[in-house]
């Protein structure tokens, strides 16, 4: 089968992950990978460094006449888009490739819940959300598109296996060396609701005095931080906080193993890659029972749910890091939730029967 992703974006972040993460797997699976992608992104660089063939985009208008001849040579079965705006794109473009009978079958994913109507989503033959939250915020724009509307949750590679050493609060932290208990923290971009947790930390100091809060991302960017770090000040809460900066991509396993809890407030959640991070280290997670992070804890276990607003939030995690043996359990729980529903390899073969069954292939994979 041979597949096209086209994601013409700028930078690199969690969909990146996810198209890196689910190419390799599926060429594994036998698949012949493509991609069109921005000129000179950092797409271009890491898929074509992994050996994928890479067609380059402009945003001009020789980028549809490059996209149909594409289209025309290499007659993929399925082309997957990845990003809203390149729906026209790919659209118009396969119409000048196709004019008559189109090849193939066109999907898009989303990634991030978006109400707003896409123009030419309808000609989609089938449209992926990664969460039910995604599924019913995309419908709200057409509700004739339910049909055609699926979910397939995202996967993690599991990155080590979680021993017993983890389940001690005592243990030799890896990345935050010269931190002890109680540690929790929060891991994302800066947009995510994260003074919500900061008006939540002298409640904590209450019951914990010596407790740290991580916040883990890129905080260069002046106009989201500043108002987390002037809350800070107002709140004398500067020994309380840490923030990581921008870490490499190898670091977060370790720094999710050395929390304590991992929590987050962010409301609008589109999945919730961070929390797999998290519970495959065996780090239980504290999140609002709102977005797409419902999918992944509801009913499992491995994570808590709050219902309310910071003072439910406030109990559930002193709750949790007042009860080891909970929490411990609740991290076991979580590292098999990861490896049985929400490993990249079950991601994968999800996606391969999928794309089998809507392309019409006759020979399906062992799933």
């Amino acid at each position: 089968m041979k597949i096209l992703f086209i994601n013409n974006d700028k930078g690199w972040g969690g969909g990146q992950e996810f198209l890196l993460q689910l190419a390799k797997e599926l060429r594994g699976n036998g698949c012949e990978i493509h991609f069109v992608v921005r000129g000179g992104s950092p797409s271009e660089l890491r898929f074509g460094e992994l050996g994928f063939t890479i067609h380059p985009a402009f945003h001009t208008l020789k980028t549809f006449i490059n996209l149909a001849a594409i289209m025309r040579r290499e007659y993929f079965d399925i082309v997957s888009i990845n990003r809203e705006h390149d729906i026209p794109l790919t659209v118009i473009s396969r119409f000048m490739a196709f004019p008559f009978s189109p090849f193939g079958k066109v999907t898009m994913n989303y990634h991030i819940p978006v109400a707003r109507r896409q123009y030419f989503l309808g000609v989609m033959n089938a449209i992926v959300c990664v969460s039910n939250h995604i599924r019913e915020t995309v419908l709200q724009s057409d509700p004739s598109l339910a049909d055609k509307t699926l979910v397939i949750p995202n996967g993690i590679k599991i990155s080590f296996p979680v021993t017993e050493e983890k389940f001690t609060s005592t243990r030799q932290r890896r990345y935050f060396k010269d931190s002890s208990f109680p540690l929790i923290g929060m891991v994302g971009a800066f947009w995510k609701n994260q003074i919500e947790l900061i008006e939540c930390i002298p409640a904590l100091r209450d019951k914990f005095p010596n407790i740290k809060i991580v916040f883990v991302g890129d905080n260069t960017e002046v106009p989201l931080v500043t108002p987390l770090i002037d809350k800070i000040q107002e709140l004398q809460v500067e020994s309380q906080v840490i923030f990581t900066g921008k870490v490499p991509r190898e670091d977060i396993s370790n720094i999710f193993f050395d929390l304590d809890l991992s929590v987050s407030t962010h409301r609008n959640e589109g999945f919730g890659l961070v929390h797999l991070e998290s519970l495959s280290t065996g780090t239980p997670v504290v999140c609002y029972n709102e977005g797409g992070q419902i999918d992944i804890f509801d009913g499992t276990g491995a994570g808590v749910l709050v219902d309310g607003g910071p003072s439910e939030f406030v109990s559930e995690v002193i709750s949790l890091l007042k009860d080891h043996q909970r929490r411990f359990d609740m991290g076991r729980t979580g590292v098999e939730l990861v490896r049985k529903r929400f490993s990249v390899e079950v991601m994968t073969a999800r996606y391969v029967e999928f794309f089998f069954n809507i392309s019409g292939k006759q020979i399906k994979p062992a799933i």
